[in-house]
């Protein structure tokens, strides 16, 4: 089941699993399997062109990416979305670049302990437009 809310349970969720915590306003969206968070997204920085998107799961469903590039494109009408991860990382940068994000940046020591990459998307290069 795909849920909006409690947003602040769900960014709290993703928080926990890749070590940041966020301070409104954002939103957010996640997926429950058999009572627990399997997976979620928050969005916050929306510049009308493009939000910040942060992502953590256990599970990565394509039906949770479709609803949350429905939610990037349609409901915020961004035509990009940024997303940020730690250099050490090489899961998430893998599949960023299935997701057809391309890397963009390096910011040195973002996390404290190590640098953080930027990877954009546009909306034409997302692969799982929603039906």
């Amino acid at each position: 089941m795909i849920v909006t809310e409690p947003r602040q349970d769900i960014a709290a969720w993703v928080g926990a699993r890749i070590g940041v915590q966020f301070s409104p306003p954002y939103t957010a969206i996640g997926e429950i399997r058999h009572g627990r968070m399997i997976a979620g997204y928050v969005f916050n920085m929306w510049t009308a062109h493009d939000v910040e998107v942060s992502l953590a799961a256990d599970r990565l469903t394509r039906t949770l990416m479709q609803r949350a590039f429905s939610y990037v494109v349609g409901e915020l009408g961004c035509r990009r979305a940024t997303f940020r991860t730690r250099a050490d990382n090489f899961g998430a940068q893998k599949s960023l670049t299935r997701l057809g994000a391309k890397l963009e940046g390096c910011q040195r020591l973002y996390f404290g302990d190590c640098d953080g990459l930027l990877y954009g998307i546009l909306k034409e290069d997302f692969p799982f437009q929603p039906n």
